[in-house]
């Protein structure tokens, strides 16, 4: 496939049906299968904390998430009260848990959900309302202390802040485009996942993976989304070969967070745009 640009490009995006349609979309990542060192329908992947249990708990809670940005909005809330219903969130989510399941997709899910109300549902301003409230935020706060921004201070890594400061390039530039195509070429709906997940894995700088195996890893990465991406073209079924990955993942403890976020988003997106 070729890259492409939408035919029918979005009008707009509503900030209602886009916060039901994150929920569906984290839903939708997760059951995706088999998926390399990620928690799926049939094991935890490089995650021996996890379950698909528990990764189905910390999604179910998100809708109350959403609601409550979606009410800020109605009611003009300052900005200091939509950072504390992700703090919210993410308590939520450690109490029901017990550990970090969402945490990254909580912040880019509710940027880009802020960023629809800001833009009045115009789909033509939700990536720069996107990056606007992404680079008010780390210019206010900073970047909350986590392994990815361990990551990007030893390796001058711009990870999530910085995707998300440009407005999401990994998703509205490389994934959604083309996992529309794959859809709109008449693909089955899990090829089509796995073909974003193979854009994603070559586009995403996904400091998960870097945290756990180093900058080898993020090559890896980019190196096997190459291959499932030729598979995939070639009209060859990549069940066999994910399950390998997963496979060589797991003993190794790669994986890659910031791709499944990224997945989950675009599923959202592409949901709410159809």
């Amino acid at each position: 496939m070729s890259t492409v640009c939408f035919d029918r490009p979005p009008q707009s995006i509503s900030p209602e049906s886009l916060a039901a349609n994150l929920h569906l979309g984290a839903l939708r990542e997760l059951d995706v299968t088999p998926k390399p060192g990620l928690v799926d329908r049939r094991d935890c992947g490089s995650h021996p904390d996890l379950s698909y249990a528990a990764m189905r708990a910390s999604v179910d809670l998100l809708p109350l998430y959403y609601e409550q940005i979606l009410a800020h909005h109605r009611q003009q809330r300052p900005f200091e009260d939509f950072v504390q219903v992700g703090i919210d969130a993410e308590n939520r989510m450690t109490r029901q848990i017990h550990t970090n399941a969402h945490k990254g997709f909580i912040f880019l899910s509710g940027v880009v959900l802020m960023a629809a109300c800001a833009s009045d549902g115009q789909a033509a301003l939700l990536r720069p309302k996107i990056a606007e409230i992404a680079s008010g935020f780390f210019t206010r706060f900073g970047s909350p202390a986590s392994h990815g921004a361990g990551v990007r201070d030893r390796h001058g890594m711009g990870g999530v802040r910085a995707e998300a400061e440009r407005g999401l390039p990994a998703v509205f530039e490389h994934g959604w485009p083309r996992y529309r195509e794959a859809l709109e070429a008449g693909w089955t709906p899990e090829h089509a996942a796995f073909y974003l997940m193979a854009i994603l894995m070559q586009q995403v700088e996904d400091t998960t993976a870097v945290h756990r195996c180093g900058l080898e890893g993020l090559g890896r990465l980019r190196q096997d989304g190459a291959r499932l991406q030729k598979t995939l073209e070639s009209q060859q079924t990549p069940e066999t070969m994910l399950a390998a990955l997963n496979l060589d993942y797991r003993l190794s403890g790669l994986t890659m967070g910031g791709v499944a976020d990224c997945m989950a988003l675009t599923f959202a997106l592409q949901q709410t745009a159809s």
